[in-house]
């Protein structure tokens, strides 16, 4: 009897799946594997498990050492970095940032930490509105007025944080930028509970904006952020967003790599202007 297309079609997917699952578990276990335990972690009976690990390592995918443990393979390895190198941080993050885009259909953006600065260094917009916020990539941001400039503050000390604040100030961008230190410590105690920040016309009028951290190594690297005009993002909407803008922080923290600069993205930073104020409008 014939297999129905879809029933293979089917098969075939969960095969690639568990493969995949199979890859990621080897995340945790740097010095290798056993395949009774790897069998134990993902719940694989160990004939079926023992297939896709032979298949693997005939593929060149895994590799076996003498105690019969299981490795990911150099030429795994070899082939992401080959890739890394070849699309750069840009292209690698680009795909993260894009989904979120589609998904929200407003503008999301990409900052590192540099020093005491937030750099934004890459966009991507949604498909729909033609009405945008102005993004900030190649400019240094008022840290105290962005969302991912207070994600980056929360996670600091609160003496280190009020360090930062008094060297940079607390200019008065809009009419509801935060200027009181005590008042900004206070939210960002907010944030460090929330997990992520929420800013409301603090640099640009009628304007909202999420952002969500990327840890690497224990330490606040970069943020991601959606933002929009506050008419399309009132905050029962921006609130809603936080878990997935929060999942792409974690997706990019995968991809992360020792040390990212605005140069790794080909950008030269703009200051702002001496009142505080971006060369260009937040987004």
């Amino acid at each position: 009897m014939s297999t129905p297309t879809s029933a293979v079609s089917g098969a075939a997917v969960a095969s690639v799946a568990r493969a995949m699952r199979v890859l990621k578990a080897f995340a945790d276990h740097p010095g290798g594997i056993a395949l009774t335990r790897l069998s134990s972690e993902l719940g694989y009976g160990k004939a079926s498990l023992s297939k896709i690990m032979s298949t693997m390592e005939r593929e060149g995918f895994v590799r076996r050492d003498g105690a019969g443990h299981f490795h990911l393979s150099w030429h795994l390895l070899a082939l992401a970095f080959g890739h890394a190198q070849r699309v750069g941080i840009s292209g690698v993050c680009m795909p993260v940032l894009q989904s979120l885009a589609d998904e929200t259909d407003e503008l999301v953006q990409l900052a590192v930490i540099e020093g005491d600065h937030v750099l934004f260094v890459a966009k991507a917009e949604g498909p729909g509105h033609s009405l945008r916020l102005l993004p900030l990539v190649g400019v240094v941001a008022p840290t105290h007025a962005t969302a991912s400039g207070k994600v980056w503050l929360a996670s600091l000390p609160d003496a280190r944080a009020l360090d930062v604040l008094r060297r940079q100030g607390l200019a008065r961008v809009t009419s509801r930028t935060i200027t009181s230190r005590a008042r900004l410590l206070a939210e960002l105690r907010s944030v460090r509970r929330d997990g992520y920040a929420i800013t409301d016309g603090e640099l640009d009028e009628g304007g909202r904006a999420i952002a969500a951290p990327i840890v690497h190594r224990g330490r606040v690297v970069g943020a991601i952020a959606v933002s929009g005009p506050s008419s399309r993002l009132p905050l029962p909407r921006l609130k809603r967003l936080a878990p997935r803008v929060q999942r792409a922080a974690r997706e990019l923290e995968a991809l992360w790599p020792h040390e990212v600069t605005a140069r790794d993205f080909g950008l030269g930073v703009r200051p702002p202007n001496g009142d505080g104020r971006p060369a260009r409008r937040h987004a």
